[in-house]
């Protein structure tokens, strides 16, 4: 290759390269923008009213609480009780500016505790229906499993219990009830968890 040759591909390089660094940077820039502009706004949104956010509700909810002597059992069954007092959230995927600029910027406490009380609740109950699948109550497991889907956790390994437990209990049409729930999830572990029932499912 001739010398006049290669330097024009070095300067188109060049060129190229130059043009894709400064169009990433504008991009960047326009998104810290954005950003900031999104989280300002945020931060001078008046307090909305909340009372009715859709609250987890436990009335009418059976838990199957002291059935057995287990410690970890009432370990778990205790903190629910606990949080049964308490106001909760389910926020996931929600980001803190939209939360704000949603609800204004004084609920932003509040409703984080919201969410840090969903998360408990969440663990909780996966737990829960874990230890009691363990010690051979797989009705009971279920039940407690159900009402964690029911509100919308987006824990991997409660959907995959509960989907064995049907399949179990010779109820594979369940499973169709529960890919349902998942599809709803406004989470990040909403395809995985798809992904993971319908393999289930095809397999059973």
């Amino acid at each position: 290759m001739k010398v006049p040759v290669l330097f024009g591909w070095i300067m188109i390089f060049v060129v190229v390269v130059s043009y894709k660094r400064k169009k990433a940077d504008r991009m960047r820039k326009n998104t810290e923008r954005d950003f900031w502009d999104r989280e300002n706004a945020a931060n001078a949104t008046r307090k909305q009213d909340i009372s009715n956010l859709n609250y987890v509700d436990f009335t009418g909810v059976s838990l199957p609480f002291a059935r057995f002597s287990d410690d970890f059992l009432h370990q778990c069954e205790e903190q629910i009780l606990k949080l049964k007092d308490e106001k909760i959230l389910n926020l996931t995927g929600i980001t803190n500016t939209d939360l704000k600029l949603n609800y204004g910027a004084a609920n932003l406490p509040f409703l984080t505790q919201c969410d840090q009380n969903f998360t408990l609740l969440a663990r909780t109950l996966n737990s829960w229906g874990q230890r009691l699948a363990e010690l051979s109550h797989p009705e009971e497991a279920a039940q407690v499993l159900e009402f964690a889907v029911s509100v919308e956790s987006d824990i991997k390994s409660t959907y995959q219990l509960l989907a064995e437990l049907y399949l179990q209990a010779n109820q594979p049409d369940k499973l169709e009830g529960l890919k349902n729930s998942a599809s709803n999830l406004n989470s990040l572990m909403k395809e995985p968890i798809l992904a993971m029932l319908n393999k289930m499912e095809s397999s059973s």
